[in-house]
């Protein structure tokens, strides 16, 4: 059995085809493109600024990325510079990475058909996770493989008919000009990049490979439809529309002299038509045209949400925001029926192509069985799922689907009877909060939308979770023991849940006159507290027991952005806040004992070393890390980014040695022996991290950030 925390890496799959002419096409197609790449000495154009792997050892020269002395700031006096060019600590036969993506949980059910069954390995399927193509193992949720590329939100994913390639779609880029969109075509077997098609801007809607995997559509936001040529990468089609393309699906393919002619069925607001794609020897060009579908004269205004053919393909199959399926014939160009099937709109259509059924996956959560034709359909049975469904895909065996719905969940449905058994859980929204507690395999998060969630980390499942119904949602957590979890929320309330069940087991009403941003617990047989701080600038003790307020200190002028009890002295606590401030509080004495100071730049978190005097560590939104000895009035370290980015979190490892920070898309691992080296980056998150953790046995950190997804980087540190 797998232990927790290993990573699998699967032998390249195997393709087997059953066609000996597509074969021979597709195997031609990949040839031509991986000789291609090795000509142009790249495998594909990436976009820039964009890691390939979840984390890499840096250049020794250059510096790590985010990292550098250059352009640092002058340390103010009494504080000893950092060299963070320094080269990462290591071995010298080390081998391999510090800091290793094992997994990413996430998935936001937010754009249609982002997870896909391969149509070939049945164990095998395709989802985007933030700015990542995860490709999984339904069998065993550690066989995790990335493909990344992209550097926002994948929005549309396709993969070809044998398998061989996968396409992915993103939203259009922040980071560089143009908010452009690119399209990006994989290599299934090899897992590397083979084409990066630009053209796009705000957003790709839709992928469809054409089913004899030569040409590649992409439908977008900004009102085009653009075909690619997947052998030489070329755009063959460009085609503006007066609306956004809804639905597109490729219909026959004919032969016609040397090239083939292809139907396609075209879908906007209000409008379906069947165009053919032929290419015309006069103008040397391929041209797009055809006729409407005669629709009835009036009543029939719909917005198109998915489409298919049926199993003769005589018949489109669409699928409408009103929740019917619309059925039109291909051959008269003839709209033959509305069959109302689920309300919330119909979002997923699948055809067996071998008993002729018809799954539909409707926006209330429910999956339809149809059988029938024309304008005769009988509905043979219905289950109903947790979320609106927005994907669905028939695995290779055909005995069973694959769901996605917009509660982030997965299931594996029958076909037979439609029983489902759920694969996997994801956060839709922000993930704003993630903590261990005294157990290694056992974490908690909380989102913006008020979801925590107790997870497994031997197969990634969810042990409990609960929803609360408060504007914001969670702010931050801690356990007590591995039994309770404590969260602060922006309605002002301090929460106390049973890690077990969900169930809430207390709660503090206005805890603070703002958001609660911050707590911590300790608990003995002599002191048992609940320390919070919140936006109000106080920070407050409450008996862990009772919930009374035993303490109150407010000296911070702004929020409050991290508390901390001392780690060997329960009776002293600290606090960061917004106005670059650092407190320590003595219990016993109800007052404040130390106070450190700088003029610029609002403290986001705090910890500290467990040796070196036992240092506190703040970090701020000027990038800088800032080392503070409770005998000196200035910072006796300063760690500066040249880029400024935001340090959101800052955090020690178990056992002292280790310090880990999340700035802006990434995270950072330093070796505090013999001073603070940089050891690692990890670049797993599309957008800011907001908060990180270490495992008790330090094999593992735990990543959450604005992209809802969740990050578990395996730390290899303790064995180099």
């Amino acid at each position: 059995q797998q232990k927790r925390g290993a990573t699998l890496k699967a032998a390249p799959l195997p393709l087997t085809l059953v066609d000996d002419e597509l074969e021979t096409a597709v195997g031609a197609t990949a040839c031509r493109l991986r000789e291609r790449a090795s000509e142009d000495g790249r495998v594909g154009e990436r976009p820039p600024d964009v890691s390939g792997r979840g984390s890499a050892r840096q250049d020794q020269d250059q510096g790590p990325p985010g990292f550098s002395n250059r352009g640092a700031e002058a340390p103010s006096p009494g504080t000893v510079p950092v060299d963070v060019n320094a080269p990462p600590v290591m071995d010298d036969g080390a081998e391999g990475e510090v800091l290793e993506l094992e997994h990413m949980i996430g998935f936001t059910g937010k754009n249609l058909d982002t997870i896909i069954a391969h149509p070939r390995l049945s164990e095998v399927y395709v989802k985007s996770v933030g700015s990542a193509v995860v490709v999984g193992d339904l069998n065993d949720p550690h066989n995790q493989e990335f493909l990344r590329g992209h550097d926002m939100e994948v929005t549309a994913l396709a993969v070809s008919a044998t398998g061989a390639f996968i396409a992915s779609g993103q939203a259009g880029t922040t980071h560089r000009k143009g908010f452009g969109a690119p399209v990006i075509v994989w290599d299934f077997e090899t897992r590397r990049p083979l084409l990066t098609l630009q053209g796009h801007t705000e957003k790709v809607n839709i992928l469809r490979f054409s089913p004899d995997e030569k040409f590649l559509a992409a439908c977008g936001q900004d009102l085009l439809l653009q075909i690619w040529d997947l052998q030489t990468g070329e755009l063959i089609l460009g085609k503006k529309f007066k609306q956004v393309v809804a639905m597109f699906q490729w219909c026959d393919v004919n032969q016609k002299g040397r090239r083939n002619v292809y139907d396609i069925a075209i879908g906007s607001s209000n409008n379906v038509a069947l165009d053919q794609l032929y290419f015309d020897p006069a103008r040397q060009q391929w041209i797009l045209d055809g006729t409407s579908m005669a629709m009835p004269t009036a009543g029939m205004t719909r917005d198109y949400l998915c489409s298919s053919r049926s199993a003769d393909g005589d018949e489109l199959l669409a699928g409408t925001s009103v929740g019917d399926l619309l059925v039109f014939k291909l051959t008269s160009h003839v709209y033959r029926a509305s069959v109302p099937v689920c309300s919330g709109g119909l979002r997923a259509i699948v055809v067996c192509p071998t008993t002729f059924v018809i799954y539909c996956g409707g926006g209330d959560g429910t999956v339809r069985k149809l059988r029938g034709d024309d304008m005769r359909w009988t509905l043979e049975g219905e289950a109903a799922l947790d979320g609106a469904v927005t994907s669905m895909s028939m695995v290779s065996n055909g005995t069973e689907l694959l769901v996605g719905t917009e509660s982030g969940r997965m299931y594996r449905m029958l076909v037979d009877d439609l029983s489902s058994q759920l694969v996997s859980v994801g956060h839709t929204a922000e993930v704003t909060c993630v903590c261990f507690g005294t157990r290694s395999d056992v974490f908690a998060s909380a989102s913006s939308e008020g979801a925590i969630k107790v997870w497994d980390l031997n197969n990634y499942s969810v042990l409990a979770e609960t929803r609360v119904t408060a504007p914001g949602g969670a702010r931050c957590m801690c356990w007590i023991g591995d039994t309770a979890v404590v969260s602060g929320w922006e309605d002002h309330f301090v929460r106390c849940h049973d890690a077990s069940t969900m169930q809430a087991l207390w709660e503090i009403p206005n805890a603070h006159r703002g958001a609660v941003t911050t707590v911590a617990t300790h608990s003995d047989a002599s002191l048992s507290y609940v320390l919070s701080g919140g936006e109000d600038g106080s920070v407050r003790i409450w008996a862990l027991r009772s919930r009374e307020l035993m303490l109150q200190f407010v000296e911070h002028k702004k929020g409050v952005s991290q508390v901390l009890v001392d780690v060997k002295s329960p009776n002293l606590v600290h606090s960061a806040g917004l106005d670059c401030s650092v407190f320590t509080y003595d219990l016993r004495k109800e007052r404040r004992c130390v106070a450190h100071m700088v003029r610029e730049g609002a403290f986001t978190g705090l910890t500290q070393r467990l040796d070196s005097e036992q240092e506190l560590v703040t970090c701020d939104m000027n990038g800088r890390l800032l080392f503070w000895d409770c005998d000196v009035p200035d910072p006796v370290q300063v760690l500066q980014s040249p880029q400024r980015m935001t340090m959101r979190c800052v955090s020690v490892s178990p056992t002292g040695r280790y310090l880990a920070i999340c700035g802006d898309f990434l995270v950072n691992v330093f070796d505090l022996r013999g001073g603070v080296q940089l050891m690692a980056q990890g670049l797993g998150h599309s957008e800011p991290v907001r908060d990180l953790y270490w495992s008790p046995d330090e094999k593992q950190v735990i990543s959450v950030g604005d992209d809802c997804c969740i990050c578990v980087w395996n730390f290899y540190g303790a064995e180099i």
